[in-house]
């Protein structure tokens, strides 16, 4: 009996368990694994890089358009010998590269190239050494002698294998006495993992990455958090497609598919000049917001489990409890069939004990035995002959 009890109520158990695991999972997969709403998020998160990264240019801009009125720089593109105004612009790089570092505004984001060109674009002087004089830097970057040309800020992605520049560079002309343009200060801070990762902390926390449209989508810096696979979906041709189309948009894109167990989307570069048509921001966020919606509801089935040996313990301790008065009513009962007709059941239980006080009281009136009537200490239960005797001593 005791297996039965316990089987049937392990089955209960065990449907209970399978029925809970099944409406959780229906339920969940819409929150965990909800493909509009992750694209939603790495459209936001792309969204606010950009913003960041465009935020951080302006800021520079402004930031050089004070240094650039200022007389020291003036007087320094005045100078009498090409050699001579070549040292000033050292000197004068050496002291913004010190002031940019100590602005607040500027944290994690130390320029490592502060450079003076002339109003035809050619290096004058730069930070820390007397490299890149005479460089042509406005056939280099075309933006840059726009921005001569115009005699406004600007920004652009720097990225010259050749010249091993791969910088964020931000420019403000320089306007002599007479208010014309005479050349620019140009302050290019590193494009690197670290700076990506300082943008996603500002920001979303998830991945980035910067890629250059090419023949293929090559990959120039990201967060360097990503899980396996990601940073090699970031180049694929897929991505690439996705760019393409976020780049003709001007607006995010996310991919169709997902990439490594993560949604991935585009977004063209803003506030970089031409950099918009070539250089894109792309970020990646978990499909899922759990790795496993079965490692999530494990607990269900470990529940079950500890259900199952709970059903099984209490089954034994449940049959028991009914199994031994039960076998001594029916071993009592066989030798009474076999002869022994003076066996009467002594069975003390909360649930049974009526039944046994029956079986007894039968078993006497078929032997034809006179039913015990004394209490426990042996006294006789019979009732007063005359009840109303009790309230007249006199029997009156």
């Amino acid at each position: 009996m005791r297996w039965k009890i316990s089987v049937f109520n392990a089955v209960i158990v065990v449907i209970v368990g399978v029925l809970t695991y099944a409406l959780l999972a229906t339920s969940l997969s819409d929150v965990v694994q909800n493909p509009a709403k992750r694209k939603t998020e790495v459209a936001q998160a792309l969204r606010a890089a950009s913003a960041q990264l465009a935020l951080d240019a302006l800021r520079l801009e402004r930031w050089l358009q004070e240094r650039t009125n200022t007389a020291p720089v003036r007087e320094m593109y005045a100078g009498g010998t090409p050699e001579a105004r070549s040292e000033a612009a050292t000197v004068q790089a050496n002291r913004i590269r010190d002031a940019a570092v100590a602005e607040p505004a500027f944290a994690k984001m130390a320029p490592s190239l502060v450079l003076f060109v002339d109003s035809r674009g050619i290096a004058m002087g730069r930070n820390g050494s007397a490299l890149m004089r005479g460089d042509k830097m406005a056939e280099a970057y075309p933006s840059l002698a726009e921005a001569l040309q115009s005699g406004n800020t600007r920004s652009d992605v720097w990225l010259d294998r050749s010249r091993q520049e791969q910088l964020l560079a931000s420019y403000a002309p320089v306007r002599g006495e007479n208010g014309e343009i005479v050349g620019a200060l140009i302050v290019g801070t590193p494009l690197n993992d670290d700076r990506l990762a300082r943008t996603s902390e500002l920001t979303s926390g998830q991945f980035l990455a910067l890629g250059v449209m090419g023949t293929q989508m090559e990959v120039v810096a990201s967060t360097g958090k990503a899980a396996p696979g990601v940073l090699e979906a970031a180049s694929s041709e897929g991505i690439k497609t996705t760019a393409t189309n976020a780049m003709e948009s001007g607006n995010v894109a996310a991919a169709d598919a997902v990439h490594a167990a993560h949604v991935l989307g585009v977004a063209p570069l803003i506030g970089y000049g031409d950099a918009s048509k070539r250089a894109v921001l792309i970020g990646a966020v978990p499909a899922s917001l759990v790795g496993s919606l079965s490692g999530l509801l494990w607990p269900v089935f470990g529940v079950t489990a500890l259900g199952i040996m709970l059903v099984l313990v209490t089954g034994y301790l449940l049959g028991n409890y009914f199994a031994r008065p039960v076998s001594e009513l029916e071993d009592g009962l066989l030798h009474i069939i076999n002869g022994r007709t003076d066996l009467r059941f002594q069975i003390e239980h909360p649930d049974l004990g009526g039944l046994v006080f029956r079986i007894n009281s039968l078993l006497n009136q078929l032997m034809g035995v006179p039913e015990d009537t004394t209490d426990d200490e042996g006294r006789p239960s019979v009732p007063a002959p005359n009840p109303g005797a009790f309230g007249d001593p006199g029997g009156q």
